[in-house]
């Protein structure tokens, strides 16, 4: 061990720039792979707090029985059944109960009734409502009172137009028996997302969906056991507790669930009547998939982490090889063999290496500040990782010929041999390159199917980024001798001592390491800071797109109040407020799934954010194509600052509504009410209302004839324009007679059908019947279109003409790759003037100002019944997500060890390279050579080199990114980002990282430069003196 500690005394200056490259390396690995476990539990801890209600809970629906004592036994047995948890979570029940055939029998307030005109009751007792509700006003209802108490609540309460001491009047369907309820308070969720609210799926909206049940009516459980159990139902809901769970945890968690609910309704006594529902299984893929995001997307970083460190090894320990030259020949000379030589240099790589394998772990513990001691798994990859770097040191020794001469001749002269198989290391490195970039664009994942049906990260696949890079740099340096001849000859036509002299250095000694680490080094860090931006700009694209303006509210109710688009005006800061439909549709001839997304397109460029790419470079140019082609029908437009509306309505049994239209296509529906004179108060509205039409339901006898007539119509500013001509009845079940105009009236008679109703609309017809679209290559697909072809959807129950008047690669707002966009007023006129069909918006889209952005999110989230959208906080959680920051963070770990290394191997390359000229500069120097000529020699050398190694790192390192950058970014579902990824250039960065390290070797040579003086000095009092 002497001889190999006097060794490395004699080199201590190599071995030091190998301990740190060696710590730099393994510091970097090991942190890495902390880091990734620490991204998968932060990712994983998100997953399930962001997880649906159904994801996280069970919910079990079946009879309550005859008696509250069935009740009781159905609750205990279900309750026992999750008592021991699931797979050992502990897991918490909720039970509630539902009573059926109840309706309101006074007013109803804004309540839409079903087909048959009854309006129901949604009444419920629910386990721990007070747990997670927030009582608005009065107080929670109490048993046994004359008048049932009850919370109401508050979205139901609005809608119903009741408060705190209103009565309501409730008739079972049953009996007929008439209870009264006395609202004592009004609640509404303290948290709407929790899963305890799928026991009352209305309480967000007021309604159930798709009926005409308002509620929840909250009752207590004792009066609900006594008078509203006939015929009833209940609910449980349990919710294991999914803390810090991992994927294989809610694996178990839903396997267990399978298993309690296969037994649950015998056990229960539900029988038949058992409902099961849960998504914890999907919950389980989704953080399945999440890990595996997770765990590929560090896996570009640590390649090149690892290639880098690699070759700057190789590098200082080829440097270190060269330093002891003649003492390897002299010791083979005295008899050593080439394996006691290389086990001299193991032995010594133990004391570059051990230094760091201990310290690494505890480094990464360090910096991210885990508060715990590095466990088993941080001491395998630190020991993994400086074994690797000790054979890295080791392996130069094993190389070399068997005498001093001949490994000079090996030198000087390659073989033919060598330079066979140095070229087949090239090809066969650019070979699996593009193997690479070709599968990596066909899977358009580092992810890939496994036989098991899995999903797993394929090496290969995920290295094509590491490849790329080692094979562009390694073939752009072939390029290095012919350009510095090039360069050479150029140079020796102007004279110029220092500079040919420099050139001429350049050229005759090997420096394909020292400027491949370079190029290595930029080209790693250019991947890694463009890999980075681009998925800060996706994540930002995916906002803009899932979201589709600045703010989107979509209506959670059934109904959209008529007030909707003053409330929405009224928003501090709203410059454009857009109504807009939001469809789900099935196209083609297997019914697949499509979505429809209508909005006025004359106004939409102001609006709705698409990126350029996605609409054929000019988005404004597809919208202006929309509204080229809008279609219109004739209106009566109200005077700006109507507020009411009068007229007189005739005839036999009917309701009548208003229908008035908005500028941008919005609809709006005002009942009249039944014959006879009629006032009612327009809604404030941003712009004039305009008229459009009547919708009618009369009623009688089946088979009998009812008459209708409107007439004299004012506001009150005066009489309208309303002269009755050009008008027609619309029907889709029913006979209508011919309208009958009159001077300011218009009429018909109608044919009652066989339920008593005949519904009918009154409507002037519109001047088109192609509504314009712009649809996904997909959704042409689909449909047989292609542009300028027309076509049929069927819409709000109606067959709509379309005709595609142009082609986006991705629809704002939509999720499925087949999506359709619309023009709203044209699309609204078609259906409503040609088919009387009236539809309110469902979603508004709104642009604000950047400085009151903050404040127009907070109003609309204050507006009832609206689910807000906020592009900028759908960008944080893209951008500010586990996934997407660990990605970016061990991106930027990576291009600052790419620094950190080069600038090690920078540094000895330039030392060890002017000790090992400064003989022949002192030889020079003592023939006339001067020390400024010698030391601008060197500067020209070091900046060819490092230009060179730059220069190539950089086209290697844009041309890598630009190919398989935007193919390595997912989604946290493993999915691929829509719209796809685009690359960005981290200009900034990579400029400022090539120009640092640039810096870095012209100002080391620069230092040497200064010193030279005083070593040619020196040098030259020693020349001869080895002879």
């Amino acid at each position: 061990m002497s001889l190999v500690l006097r060794r490395a005394r004699a080199a201590k200056s190599l071995l030091l720039a190998a301990t740190g490259v060696t710590l730099i390396a393994t510091a970097l690995l090991t942190s890495l792979v902390a880091y990734s476990r620490e991204v998968v539990t932060s990712g994983g801890r998100e997953a399930v707090l962001a997880a649906s209600a159904e994801e996280r809970s069970v919910l079990v629906r079946g009879t309550a029985g005859r008696s509250a004592a069935e009740l009781a036994r159905h609750d205990a047995a279900v309750r026992a059944q999750f008592a021991d948890g699931l797979d050992g979570r502990a897991t918490t029940v909720s039970g509630a109960g539902y009573a059926a055939g109840r309706e309101l029998s006074g007013p109803t307030g804004d309540a839409v009734p079903d087909a048959g005109g009854a309006v129901f009751a949604s009444i419920v007792f629910l386990d721990g409502l007070q747990d997670h509700a927030e009582l608005r006003s009065g107080a929670w209802p109490k048993a046994g009172a004359a008048d049932t108490e009850t919370a109401v609540g508050e979205a139901a309460a609005t809608i119903l137009e009741v408060g705190v001491g209103d009565l309501l009047p409730v008739t079972d369907r049953l009996t007929g028996r008439v209870s009264r309820l006395r609202i004592t308070g009004l609640w509404r969720p303290r948290d709407p997302a929790e899963p305890y609210w799928q026991l009352a799926p209305d309480v967000t909206t007021g309604a159930s969906p798709q009926s005409a049940t308002y509620g929840p009516i909250v009752v207590t459980r004792e009066d609900f056991d006594a008078r509203f159990l006939r015929n009833a139902s209940a609910g449980w809901l349990a919710v294991p507790d999914l803390t810090g769970a991992a994927p294989a945890d809610v694996t178990g968690v839903a396997e267990a669930v399978r298993t309690t609910a296969a037994g649950l309704p015998a056990a229960a006594g539900l029988g038949t009547s058992a409902l099961v529902t849960t998504r914890i299984d999907g919950l389980g893929q989704r953080l399945a998939r999440g890990d595996l995001v997770g765990r590929s997307a560090l896996v570009t970083p640590m390649l090149l982490v690892i290639v880098l460190s690699g070759l700057a090894l190789v590098l200082v320990a080829g440097l270190l090889s060269e330093h002891r030259r003649g003492e390897s020949a002299l010791l083979r000379a005295r008899g050593a063999a080439r394996l006691q030589i290389a086990g001299l240099a193991a032995r010594e790589s133990l004391l570059v290496v051990v230094p760091a394998a201990v310290a690494a772990p505890l480094l990464a513990s360090a910096v991210l500040r885990t508060g715990t001691r590095p466990d088993t798994l941080l001491w395998l990859v630190a020991v993994a990782a400086a074994a690797g770097c000790a054979v890295a040191i080791t392996v130069p020794a094993l190389r070399g010929g068997g005498t001093y001469v001949a490994e000079m001749a090996d030198r000087s002269r390659p073989s033919r041999r060598s330079v066979v198989q140095r070229v087949g290391v090239d090809l066969a490195l650019v070979a699996l390159a593009v193997l690479g970039w070709f599968q990596l664009r066909q899977y358009a994942s580092p992810l890939a199917g496994r036989s098991g049906n899995g999903l797993g990260i394929d090496p290969f696949l995920a290295a094509a980024p590491t490849l790329g890079v080692l094979a562009g740099a390694t073939l752009a340096l072939r390029l290095l001798p012919p350009a510095g001849r090039m360069l050479e000859r150029w140079v020796d036509r102007r004279g110029w001592v220092g500079t040919v002299f420099g050139m001429w250095q350049a050229g005759r000694r090997p420096h394909a390491g020292p400027v491949l680490l370079l190029a290595l080094a930029v080209a790693a860090s250019t991947v890694a800071w463009c890999l980075a931006g681009s998925s800060e700009r996706s994540a930002v694209d995916q906002a803009d797109h899932s979201v589709g303006a600045d703010l989107r509210l979509v209506e959670t109710g059934s109904t959209t109040p008529a007030d909707r688009p003053a409330q929405v005006a009224a928003l501090p800061g709203v410059t454009t407020a857009l109504p807009a439909w939001h469809s789900e549709l099935q196209v083609g001839a297997g019914g697949d799934p499509a979505e429809l997304i209508a909005l006025d397109a004359a106004a939409a460029p102001a609006v709705v954010r698409v990126r350029p790419d996605l609409a054929d470079g000019d988005p404004a140019a597809l919208f202006a194509a929309l509204s080229a082609r809008r279609i219109t029908a004739p209106v009566i437009a109200l005077p700006a600052g109507a507020r009411r509306l009068t007229g007189t309505l005739s005839g036999g049994p009917s309701d009548t509504t208003a229908v008035f239209t908005g500028a941008a296509g919005d609809t709006v529906r005002i009942p009249l009410g039944r014959p006879g004179r009629f006032a009612i108060d327009l809604p404030a509205s941003p712009a004039p209302l305009r008229l459009a039409g009547f919708a009618v339901t009369a009623r009688g006898l089946s088979g009998s004839t009812v008459s209708w007539r409107i007439g004299a119509l004012a506001t009150e500013s005066g009489p309208l324009a309303f002269d009755g001509s050009g008008w027609q009845a619309l029907q889709r079940s029913v006979d209508v007679g011919q309208l009958q105009p009159g001077t300011g009236t218009i009429g018909t008679s109608v044919t009652i059908g066989d339920n008593g109703e005949a519904p009918f609309a009154v409507m002037r017809p519109s001047n088109g019947k192609a509504v314009p679209v712009v649809a996904t290559p997909e959704a042409l697909t689909a449909l047989h279109l292609e542009p300028g072809r027309s076509g049929t959807l069927r819409l709000a129950g109606a067959q709509v003409i379309v005709q595609v008047v142009g082609t986006m690669t991705a629809v704002p707002g939509t999720t499925e790759a087949a999506a359709v966009l619309a023009d709203l007023p044209s699309l609204n006129t078609v259906l409503l003037h040609d088919q009387g069909i009236a539809r309110a918006p469902q979603e508004w889209w709104l642009t604000s100002s950047a400085q009151t952005h903050t404040a127009t999110a907070a109003g609309a989230d204050r507006l009832l019944g609206l689910t807000v959208l906020d592009r900028r906080t759908a960008a944080d959680t893209f951008a500010g997500g586990a996934y997407g920051t660990g990605a970016r963070t061990a991106l930027f770990a990576a291009a600052l060890g790419a620094l950190l290394l080069a600038a090690v191997g920078i540094t000895v390359d330039v030392r060890t390279t002017a000790r090992r000229r400064i003989t022949e500069l002192a030889v020079l120097h003592t023939l006339g050579a001067g020390s400024r000529l010698l030391a601008r020699s060197i500067m020209v050398e070091q900046a060819f080199l490092a230009g060179m190694g730059v220069a190539v790192g950089l086209v290697v390192g844009v041309g890598v990114a630009a190919t398989m950058a935007p193919l390595l970014i997912l989604t946290p579902t493993a999915g691929r980002p829509i719209p796809a990824p685009l690359l960005e250039f981290e200009w900034p960065r990579v400029l400022g990282t090539a120009l640092l390290l640039l810096v870095l070797a012209l100002g080391l040579s620069a230092l040497v430069g200064t010193t030279l003086r005083r070593r040619l000095a020196v040098a030259q009092l020693r020349i001869g003196a080895d002879r």
